[in-house]
């Protein structure tokens, strides 16, 4: 563990130690395994006696590579790795005064319903398309959000009301696209040219964004920017259609994984709601 301070008697026998500002940076395991124990049977873990080094250090960069190295055999998430850093919370901070859940760690909050959960990795999926225009990042490598791009998608800056516009636009781009997977599976009729959403719902997300700079709309306004996903839908529809016309070999995969596209999407909505 690390801490920003620990004191003790020195000179006796099975002293306790005082920490402060603890984090387990490697046995987060082994905790949850005990603390799970503990609720069927406390007495059972009387006699358990636990191995501890404990690191004084009050530099958080220090502490994530302390957490890095000591994790080499069992490879710790980035995101675990991040869940204490002050952005997030903060961030589980001023969700929580929404009323809202902020899942620091995966599954942190998995006794809540869904309904009021905000997953810090979705969310930030969601921020990269919609706040940050990353829409082909979002899609194809989330797995840099908590790495290389975590000081571009968790600035300090960063307020819980960004990544809400963000996931509640894209709630709703998600609930058409497993209406539209529901009717697939159960071979019931539907709109084939939405077909790309499976694929691009991360650029529809983009495009609601893109459609609310062209209307002047404030895109933190997630009341009003849901207003625009059917035209976002509607506007890279034509665009998809066009694109399989002109490509015998397209795949939407690959068009969505094309950061050219986010450029074409934004040029073609300009023009549009310019009436260009």
């Amino acid at each position: 563990v690390t801490c920003d301070s620990f004191s003790y008697i020195k000179g006796k026998r099975a002293p306790l130690v005082e920490l402060k500002n603890i984090q387990i940076v490697n046995g987060g395991q082994t905790s949850n395994a005990l603390f799970e124990a503990s609720l069927n049977s406390e007495e059972r873990l009387e006699d358990v006696l636990i191995l501890v080094r404990i690191i004084e250090t009050k530099s958080q960069p220090v502490s994530l590579a302390i957490a890095e190295s000591t994790n080499s055999q069992t490879p710790i998430k980035s995101r675990d790795l991040r869940s204490n850093d002050d952005i997030q919370k903060k961030l589980e901070e001023a969700f929580e005064g929404m009323g809202l859940f902020y899942d620091r760690k995966d599954g942190q909050h998995s006794n809540q319903p869904k309904s009021v959960r905000v997953d810090a990795l979705s969310a930030g999926q969601a921020h990269l398309a919609y706040s940050l225009d990353l829409p082909e990042v979002a899609k194809k490598d989330r797995g840099r959000i908590f790495s290389d791009l975590y000081e571009t998608v968790f600035t300090d800056e960063l307020m819980a009301d960004e990544l809400l516009a963000s996931i509640k636009v894209l709630s709703v781009i998600e609930n058409k696209k497993k209406l539209l997977q529901s009717s697939i599976r159960k071979e019931e009729k539907f709109n084939s040219a939405h077909m790309f959403l499976i694929d691009g719902a991360y650029h529809v997300l983009f495009a609601v964004g893109q459609i609310c700079d062209a209307k002047g709309v404030d895109r933190l306004n997630y009341q009003k920017a849901i207003t625009f996903v059917p035209a976002a839908i509607k506007y890279i529809s034509a665009m998809v259609e066009k694109a399989q016309r002109d490509d015998a070999s397209f795949s939407f995969n690959r068009y969505f994984k094309d950061a050219k596209t986010k450029t074409k999407i934004a040029a073609y909505i300009q023009g549009m709601e310019k009436g260009l």
